[in-house]
């Protein structure tokens, strides 16, 4: 089923901490399929749990080919969903770049911000494994974004000066 993304600035949902996921329930499984169909008509690259309305810490990332030809995690291949539960940023490299970011969840804006290029990460997948690693580029870069979601923060926060969202541009 395709959710609805919460949007705005000052949304209450979007602005509240998550808290962590203590069992993988089926509707969990099923929270992460809806996140699957939501995000495709949005072509977004990522979307975490509080953009639908959930204020849990599931995170779904999707790096798509036509974009780019590789996505800076082993663990993840182009056009792959791949949800992380109760995601960690366990290291950042002193190493940063500045990159035009977008947001469903401020679907009118963009702006750059400065992130660091590469990260580990550790959390678990839908069967309640371990996962996690290094990651650099794009996925380094997605998983920052979606983790600030579930700490109630937005890009814009983070951000250079906002501006207006150009019509056929792909945004994080």
């Amino acid at each position: 089923m395709i959710l609805d993304i919460e949007t705005g600035l000052q949304n209450p949902t979007l602005r509240t901490p998550s808290q962590p996921i203590t069992s993988i329930t089926k509707e969990i499984h099923k929270l992460a399929r809806d996140m699957k169909s939501s995000i495709r008509p949005h072509h977004g690259m990522g979307l975490a749990a509080p953009q639908v309305g959930h204020n849990i810490r599931m995170i779904l990332i999707n790096v798509p080919s036509e974009a780019f030809e590789e996505t800076g995690f082993d663990g993840c291949a182009l056009d792959q969903h791949y949800v992380i539960i109760n995601p960690v940023l366990t290291s950042l490299s002193e190493d940063t770049a500045m990159m035009e970011e977008g947001c469903l969840s401020l679907p009118d804006y963009f702006a750059d911000v400065i992130r660091p290029t590469s990260i580990e990460f550790t959390g678990l997948n839908l069967k309640g494994e371990k996962i996690g690693g290094k990651a650099s580029g794009i996925f380094a870069r997605i998983i920052q974004h979606e983790i600030d979601h579930l700490d109630g923060v937005l890009f814009a926060d983070k951000a250079l000066p906002l501006q207006q969202k150009q019509p056929g541009k792909l945004y994080v």
